[in-house]
Parts: C-alpha cells; structure tokens; sequence
C-alpha cells in the first residue's frame, strides 16, 4: 500500500507543473501572441491563474520572466548544435535548419522582437550578441567541412565564405521577421528551409549536387 502511494505521488509530481513553469509557460503564449511590450505582469498572472504576488515572488519583474525563457531557448539551442557539430553533411544541416525554425517558432516573439529586446536589456543583449558570433563561427566551420569533403566549391575570392556565414546566419535568424514585416506569412518550414539553402545552392560542386538531389528524393531523419 506505501509502495503504490509512493508510486502516486511519484507520478502526480511527474506530470503537476510547478508555479514557475505556469508562469513561464502563460508568458511565453503571451509574448508570442501580443508582443513583449505589449504584455504586463498582471496580463501574465491571470493567464497562469496565480496572483500578481505570486508571480513576484518567483519572479521579480519582467525582465526575470523573459531571462528565464532565454535560457530556455539557448539551452535548446546549444542540444541542437552539440549534435549538429559533429559531422555536418547535408542531411544534418537540412535537419538543423528544420529544427531550428520550429524553435523559432516557439519562440517567435524573441526574433521578432530582437532589436526591442537586447536594447531594453543590456545583459541579455550582450549574452545574444556572444551567441551570434558563435553561431557565425559554427556555419563557417560547416562550409569549411563541406568544402574540404568536396560537396562545395573553394572560394575564389578571400572572405566569401565568411560573408556567406554571416549571410546564412542573417537569414536563418530574421526569416521571421522579414517574412512579418513584409506582411507575410511566417508558418512556413518549407519557405524558410528552402530560403537558407538558395544561399547555398551556388557552391555546389557536382558533387554538392548530386547529394542535395537526393536528400530531396529520399528525405529521412536520424541522429546526428
């Protein structure tokens, strides 16, 4: 009888989510949904059904709010690239690229809100502006991998492919925002997947080709 209440509460534990992450989770539909400066504590109190008081006692303001969810995202940033890191072929950057528009997606009030944010949060600013020279280092390292394999062509001109990195990086990071900005529609895997690859698609070599027609052909997933 202790066993299967043991294994009850156990369960009940496993599956109850805590005050924390209610008001996590009520504020991120809500950034998403009405824009970050357009959401109030109180906005976010109501919809994880505690008291303002509550809420502040787990987190003083806003701005822990939305340090919270950033760590959130980064960390699942960071599982995403750890795995992408070791092999990049083309199957592991389609894979990345899919992966990383659906957590946009998640989060879509962060890159729609980028600028507003880092400006009205310096620590987080320096933070995002860290990670994007990382992430700029990491796509060039890819081209790097894909040239040495022989799927892309050497540059001809010295620093092209460190422009190409920053370029893939612009696009993969502000598809969304362009895409709300120009007043259209942003949930579109396929548009963005296809939006990161036309900037790759003139490196190919014959080879780069080949293994791009048939990762069309035979799209499948798998660890990387």
């Amino acid at each position: 009888m202790n066993d299967l209440r043991l294994m009850t509460n156990r369960l009940t534990t496993m599956t109850v989510k805590t005050t924390k992450e209610k008001i996590l989770d009520a504020a991120l539909k809500l950034f998403n949904r009405d824009g970050l400066v357009n959401v109030r504590l109180q906005h976010i109190a109501d919809e994880a059904f505690v008291s303002v008081g509550n809420l502040a006692y787990h987190y003083a303001n806003k701005e822990a709010i939305l340090s919270a969810l950033y760590e959130s995202l980064t960390e699942q940033q960071d599982a995403l690239l750890a795995e992408y890191r070791i092999v990049p072929l083309f199957d592991n950057i389609d894979r990345l690229i899919r992966y990383t528009y659906q957590l946009q997606r998640a989060f879509v009030f962060f890159y729609l809100d980028t600028l507003e944010i880092i400006r009205a949060y310096p620590p987080i600013g320096d933070t995002h502006r860290q990670r994007i020279r990382s992430q700029i280092s990491q796509l060039k390292n890819m081209l790097n991998f894909n040239v040495a394999r022989g799927a892309l062509a050497t540059e001809t001109v010295a620093g092209t492919y460190d422009q190409l990195a920053r370029q893939l990086w612009m696009t993969m990071d502000q598809w969304l925002y362009q895409q709300a900005v120009n007043g259209e529609k942003f949930d579109d895997e396929a548009a963005y997947q296809q939006a990161v690859w036309n900037l790759l698609i003139p490196c190919f070599t014959p080879m780069g080709i080949k293994e791009y027609q048939q990762m069309l052909e035979h799209p499948y997933d798998f660890y990387f």
